[in-house]
């Protein structure tokens, strides 16, 4: 679905991905964790070409997003639903007016029928009382979902969430958890998290990888990432309280 040939990029002079190799299969809730600087967010941004790698390439399916100009980038792009960090929405408009907005600037779609899929989203994000709020009458949390909601709305292939717990409280954080998981379920979503947060990654992925200085230093299922032997994979499990005992004592013995 979503492959890194050695990729390389350089930010202001310091080196952010250094041959970066990874692949995420289709239908996965792939994450990718690590310090602030590691590159997570910067690898993500390479997957639909909002930045360019220095060198090496970066495909989705079996086209080579990287060097993909005009028509064949949106297309590419169109494969792709994004939750921002901050849930990103137009303070002046609706929560539903918000929601509809990719298919309000892409697609001739009536009104009508935007605000009917917007509505839907919106039901199945949790929040179908939502539709005439206005952001600034919304929890942090309900801004996360209808973010999420507006980047689902044009059936992608693949969501890509950027930090989707940053700021949530623990109830929360683990309740858009949940919507991600079930996403994937009831909708086959390919999903790319970017996190700092281990207990998300522990609880929903299907593998982990973790950068260090621009570099993949683990890889694999949750059950493989907490027994890696890799001192700086225990050393980033053990700043959130998390060991090989306690609470994950029996996802270590697996």
């Amino acid at each position: 679905m979503i492959r890194f040939e050695k990729v390389h990029k350089r930010l202001g002079g310091r080196v952010v991905l250094d041959g970066v190799d990874l692949q995420i299969e289709p239908g996965e809730t792939f994450f990718i964790v690590g310090a602030s600087g590691a590159g997570k967010s910067v690898t993500l941004k390479h997957m639909v070409r909002l930045l360019t790698p220095d060198a090496g390439r970066v495909w989705v399916g079996d086209d080579c997003v990287s060097t993909a100009r005009g028509h064949k980038l949106e297309q590419i792009r169109s494969r792709f639903g994004v939750l921002f960090q901050g849930a990103a929405l137009l303070n002046w408009i609706s929560a539903g007016e918000n929601v509809g907005l990719p298919l309000l600037e892409r697609t001739n779609k009536p009104e009508h029928e935007i605000e009917k899929l917007a509505r839907e989203k919106l039901a199945l994000v949790g929040l179908a009382e939502a539709y005439d709020k206005m952001p600034a009458e919304l929890s942090g949390g309900m801004r996360k979902r209808v973010g999420l909601a507006r980047a689902i709305i044009t059936a992608p292939e693949i969501v890509l969430y950027d930090e989707p717990t940053s700021g949530l409280d623990p109830v929360t954080s683990r309740a858009i958890d949940q919507l991600i998981d079930s996403l994937r379920r009831e909708l086959g979503i390919t999903s790319v998290v970017v996190t700092h947060d281990l207990h998300s990654a522990l609880a929903i992925a299907t593998r982990i990888a973790m950068l260090d200085e621009g570099r993949v230093v683990a890889l694999g299922t949750p059950e493989q990432f907490i027994k890696s032997p890799n001192e700086k994979v225990q050393q980033f499990l053990e700043s959130q309280y998390i060991t090989k005992r306690g609470a994950w004592e029996k996802a270590a013995a697996l």
